[in-house]
């Protein structure tokens, strides 16, 4: 499998760890991960650490972590949020401006969620494998994670960490750290 498609496997897998966790959350998260052969094992046991939790502990501790907790949401997966303290700031309106060169439309209230902004690089990896826009794909791709994703997944890294009472939570952050080393996170505090 081509490097592109590495990527875009990779970016779809982190896309679909931030999905509520249904009756389809565990079966498309194992079907994307058989595909990723780069530190495959990684994305195995954070697969299997989901499999292991009931769903209704993985389902309230999603709506705690990301829609609604008790005083305050500790991550909410909108990178406005983070960067402006607000929903659908001037963060979401310049990444909405991104899809639109590509073509893509987003529902505008998850323009600038997290899964959203993995699934538009997941996109933009699987454009790599085209001759005629590998290279604009590649340089959206770049400039997406400098300008976007660079700014607030550390932040978010260190909240996940710092917030998650379930392990399979605390693995992704892991994960995430860990797939994004230019990303420096900072060590939360003890």
């Amino acid at each position: 499998m081509s490097h592109p498609d590495q990527q875009a496997f990779v970016f779809r897998f982190f896309s679909l760890s931030f999905a509520y966790p249904n009756e389809a959350f565990l079966p498309a998260l194992k079907r994307t991960a058989q595909n990723i052969s780069s530190n495959a094992s990684l994305f195995y046991d954070l697969t299997a650490s989901f499999e292991q939790e009931e769903p209704e502990q993985l389902q309230a501790e999603y709506t705690r972590l990301f829609i609604n907790g008790y005083p305050h949401t500790p991550c909410p997966p909108y990178e406005s949020v983070y960067l402006e303290k607000r929903m659908l700031g001037q963060a979401s309106i310049e990444v909405q401006a991104l899809y639109q060169e590509w073509d893509m439309t987003v529902e505008a209230g998850l323009t600038d969620h997290i899964a959203t902004e993995f699934e538009f690089l997941s996109f933009l990896a699987s454009a790599g494998r085209l001759k005629s826009v590998a290279k604009a794909a590649g340089d959206a791709s770049e400039r997406f994670i400098k300008e976007h994703l660079n700014r607030w997944l550390p932040q978010f890294i260190v909240d996940l960490k710092t917030a998650a009472h379930l392990q399979p939570y605390k693995q992704l952050a892991n994960l995430l750290e860990h797939a994004f080393p230019q990303c420096p996170v900072q060590n939360p505090p003890t």
